[in-house]
Formats: structure tokens, sequence, C-alpha cells
């Protein structure tokens, strides 16, 4: 087939494993050159960009999140632009540099026809007002946002900013992002404007334009930095929601949360989004570091998207350096935590073994390594089902700042596993 349609699935897709059960590429694509321009960015912003160290201009990240729409086409989502490490005078991490402070998080329609990704439609999320929300941070205590490497004055914060980094889509078009920062989750119009963000108790982002609402559990607000929620699961029928902390929460310097594999996830009622509800939580251990050999510290393993399956089992992505994986996870038999009296402090974080505390966690069963696969790129960081299976993925590759050292495009990948989660 030329182009990926997935509401043909039946016509080019396969619906059942491979024959031997091992995961094999299907096929992959890659984003041509793309000038952020096309994103609404005019040349004299991308030039003053230039300046403030962004290499490359045209290398834009539209996988951080994925969905697939009614019509067959993909709807990607970009995290807060380009960023990468700032530096004090010591040499030591103090905040981000963002050399397009402008920029705010984009919806991508795209379709894949070939090897090649074709961009359809942007749509940059917008506040009640039709501004750009940015994707600076928020509040003191967050990261500081600079210009550029060779700044040293702060640029402002930005109440409205959001990191997003993963995506899902209501029956009636509506959609639902998870955000890194806060962490936060927020509903959007089918056109990208922020209708309302739920944030962990006590984090009410006064003056924010847009309705925010702190539902959530306040011990959130304990994520590690740049660790909040990077991916997020929603029912078909558009009525659960669920969400992972990216990494276990706890200072990394104390021992115990150093090597903690705990992942917190929270199950919400989103049958009216606008008013949605808290109604589970539950834990999830990541696995060991010693399962990816290119890494050598618990806190580099990441949670960074997961789509939903059926019932309570989700698909999670999970990644490291040199290795992804993908595991189904089922909280059927899990503890659900949300009403427990230590829930709001990290007594689970650092447990040695969560049976003593009378806790069980979700099960898992690996169905994807991405070695098997022969993909190479471990930055993975959107998946979605798109039959019984095959998957989606897609990669971040940071707007060719930060991590990319080699210039990688936005790429997708569609894999048929070797067993059927459906």
């Amino acid at each position: 087939m030329s182009a990926c349609s997935l509401t043909e699935a039946g016509d080019g897709l396969p619906g059942t494993p491979t024959a031997d059960g091992k995961v094999r590429v299907l096929r992959s694509a890659s984003l041509p050159a793309t000038s952020l321009t096309a994103l609404g960015y005019s040349d004299a912003q991308l030039a003053s960009s230039k300046v403030n160290g962004l290499r490359s201009t045209d290398l834009p990240a539209i996988g951080s999140g994925l969905t697939v729409l009614p019509d067959g086409s993909f709807l990607g989502i970009t995290d807060r632009g380009p960023n990468e490490d700032h530096l004090d005078a010591a040499g030591k991490v103090d905040g981000k540099t963002f050399p397009l402070p402008q920029f705010s998080p984009t919806l991508v329609r795209f379709r894949v026809d070939g090897a090649r990704i074709v961009p359809t439609e942007y749509r940059p999320l917008r506040d009640r007002d039709g501004q750009g929300i940015t994707g600076l941070t928020n509040v003191t205590g967050e990261e500081l946002p600079f210009r550029s490497a060779a700044a040293t004055t702060p640029l402002p914060f930005n109440v409205n900013g959001m990191d997003t980094e993963a995506l899902a889509r209501f029956p009636d078009g509506r959609l639902l992002v998870a955000e890194e920062t806060s962490p936060s989750v927020a509903v959007l119009s089918a056109q990208g404007d922020v209708l309302i963000r739920y944030t962990p108790q006590g984090k009410t982002l006064d003056g924010a334009a847009y309705p925010v609402r702190p539902i959530l559990p306040g011990v959130y607000l304990n994520r590690r930095v740049n660790r909040g929620f990077e991916n997020l699961s929603l029912s078909a029928d558009g009525k659960t929601a669920w969400v992972t902390l990216q990494s276990p929460m706890g200072d990394t310097k104390t021992p115990a949360y150093a090597a903690s594999r705990v992942l917190r996830t929270l199950k919400l009622d989103v049958t009216d989004p606008l008013n949605a509800r808290v109604t589970g939580e539950y834990l999830t251990l990541g696995s060991s570091i010693s399962d990816y050999p290119a890494s050598k510290k618990q806190a580099d393993l990441k949670v960074s998207d997961t789509t939903w399956i059926s019932g309570n089992k989700l698909l999670l992505l999970e990644r490291a350096s040199g290795l992804v994986r993908l595991y189904v996870e089922d909280f059927s038999a899990a503890t659900d935590i949300l009403n427990r009296t230590d829930e709001s402090t990290l007594t689970l974080e650092a447990a040695p073994e969560l049976s003593a505390l009378g806790v069980r966690a979700s099960t898992r069963t690996l169905v994807f390594q991405s070695t098997d696969a022969g993909i190479t790129d471990d930055k993975l960081e959107g998946v979605v089902l798109v039959t019984p299976s095959v998957v989606a993925l897609t990669n971040d590759n940071d707007f060719g700042i930060g991590d990319n050292t080699t210039g990688a495009p936005s790429r997708v990948w569609l894999v048929q596993l070797g067993t059927a989660l459906r």
C-alpha cells in the first residue's frame, strides 16, 4: 500500500500476529526536512533562534505523543519545543535554554506515504484568548528558562506553559494530553484550545488564561524535575483515562529512592471531560536497570507512553539507553492505594518489598524489544495500537538539539507483534 490508512487496516495492515511469534517492522517513514515556518514561526524568529543556539530549524519533533484519527491519519504532538540544559558559571545544570521561546506545543496531523511522513495540518495549543501557550515552565521552583546558553538572566515564567508529552482522542473529537512539568493532564478542543488543566492539589497556577483545577493527589508535586507525566491512555468509550509517572518519585541522592522501581499510576473518570475525577491510584514496578545493558543508573529508566488495550490493561512503553520495550500492564488485581494513609508520603517508593506493606503492583508481560525489530533509535516516545497485533511507534528527535547529536528526523515505525493484544 502506498499510504497507511488505519480505518482500512484490514486492507493493508495485518490483524493477526506474526506466524513465528517474532516482531517485525512492516514499514518505517521519516519526516523530510521541514522548516519551522510551517508551524507558524517567522523567518526573523528562526534567525533569532539560531543566534540563541538552535542548530537546525528544519527538524520538527512531532512524535512525543501519538494517536489515530477516524479517517486513518495520525495525530502527533510536540513537546515544549527546542530546549537543552543551561549551565551556570560552575558548569552545573541550573535550568533549560529555550532558543525559540515563542514556541507552543503543537498538534501535527500526518499520514504515511511510503517512506515519507506527510504533515497535513499544524495546530498550536492556545489559551482562551487565542494566544499560544508556549512551553516555558510555570512558576518558581520549576526549571529556570533561559533564552540561550550565554544568558545569565532567566526568561519570565509563563503560567500557561506546558511540556506536552502524550495524547489521546475522545470519541467526540476533543483531546486529552499529559504534561510533564506540573505534572498535569489537560483537555483540548479538536482545534487545540486548552479547555481545562488538571494539576496536583496545591498547584493552582493563579492567573492562567484557561481553567485550572487541582484535583490530582498532592504527592505528585514531588515528581522529579522533568520527570512528570510522559504518557496517557484513554478507553475506547472515552470514559476512563490512565496516566503513569515517567519515573519514581524521591530524591535520587537518597539510596532508597535512587534504586526505586515504583511508579505511580492514576485512574480518572473523564466521562465528563471538563469535570474529571480521580477514581484510583496504583503502582507499577519498572524493570531493573540491569535489563538495559547500556544504562547504569536505575533513574535512567523512563516510561514514555502508554496506550489502552482493554479493561484495566495498558500497553506501556519503557526505555533506557540502547533499548525500548513494550509491556502489557494489567491493573486488574493491583492494590488501589488512593485512600491509604501512606498515599501522601513516599514510603511506597522507598519500600524494598511492596508485599510487606500489603500492596500488589500491576502484572506485566513483555511483548516487544526494539533490538528484536532492528530499531536502533532508543528515544521512542509515542505508541498507539493500530490493529490487535500492530503498533505504531514514534520518536522524539528533540528538534535537532539536546540529545539529538546526529540530526535524526522525526520517524514512525509500524510494527507487527508476535501476539495479538485484543
